[in-house]
């Protein structure tokens, strides 16, 4: 199994500390993880979501965290590396327009195996929290949500940072409670540009598991989405829980293989020093 979207307790939404992630990803035999804890860098938004913790302080994300962060990851993989699987070290990069020169020169001075890239406000606010996404999605109909979030994407993907888009329709998770089914298919209009962009880019699209722990009864993104990416060219996919808690490690990703098989894919793409390399799905799924 491998699971390319990790959290563990620098983002202060998350619990536990690297190792015992590593643990559990031993336990249940996963073969390649990547840590990719939240960095935030929104000017606007620093109060709220521009915090990261250290040693069990909470810090401004623009303080020097980074090396302790990458540091733990390095030494979680020591140990992980002498039972055989590979972890490595990422971001889950939060992207909104205007703060690209901003997001380069916090991360220059590392070196990081992938970087996220991951949409989660819109014109200011949080559009995956209970609270904030209904005051966002108040006055906006589906298809203004989604043209919003996809030219967001859009210019997520001309930045040129990220090696792969998480979670594409994230908007999904609150906003089918806000909206019903009238949300379900409001991308249409909007997707194909985009996908054909992360083709011609080749970047890689994310399988995420998370909304399956809530109940939902697909990953992000759903399998029309998976299926345009296919036909846009999209040929690299990672996979990834979202997980916040140990025990939620690599859960669900066999779903995942399963969904991005309908849609005709059979590879997995990892990355390492920021480097693809594809996987037969056959070599994680046994």
């Amino acid at each position: 199994m491998i699971d390319y979207h990790v959290h563990c307790d620098y983002s202060i939404d998350a619990e536990g500390a690297a190792r015992e992630y590593v643990k559990r990803a031993v336990e249940k035999g996963v073969r390649r993880m990547c840590f990719t804890t939240h960095c935030d860098l929104e000017p606007e938004r620093r109060h709220h979501d521009g915090r990261v913790r250290r040693g069990g302080e909470i810090v401004d994300v623009t303080s020097d965290w980074l090396p302790s962060y990458i540091g733990d990851v390095r030494e979680a993989a020591a140990v992980a590396a002498e039972a055989g699987v590979e972890v490595y070290c990422g971001l889950e990069i939060g992207f909104v327009p205007g703060i690209e020169k901003m997001i380069e020169e916090f991360i220059a001075p590392f070196d990081f195996d992938f970087l996220l890239g991951g949409i989660h406000t819109l014109r200011g606010m949080d559009i995956v929290s209970d609270r904030e996404s209904s005051e966002y999605f108040k006055g906006r109909s589906p298809r203004q949500v989604c043209e919003d979030y996809y030219s967001c994407v859009e210019q997520a993907v001309d930045f040129g940072l990220f090696d792969s888009i998480a979670h594409l329709d994230i908007y999904k998770k609150c906003g089918l409670d806000f909206y019903g089914s009238d949300l379900a298919e409001a991308h249409r209009d909007f997707i194909g540009p985009v996908v054909e962009k992360m083709a011609a880019a080749g970047l890689a699209l994310e399988v995420n598991s998370a909304p399956l722990r809530k109940g939902r009864a697909s990953p992000y993104p759903s399998l029309d989405i998976l299926s345009a990416a296919r036909e846009a060219g999209v040929t690299r996919l990672t996979f990834g829980s979202d997980c916040h808690r140990p025990g939620e490690v690599a859960d669900r990703i066999d779903r995942c293989f399963a969904l991005a098989r309908e849609a005709g894919y059979a590879e997995v793409c990892a990355f390492i020093g920021r480097k693809p390399t594809a996987v037969s799905f056959a070599e994680y799924v046994r």
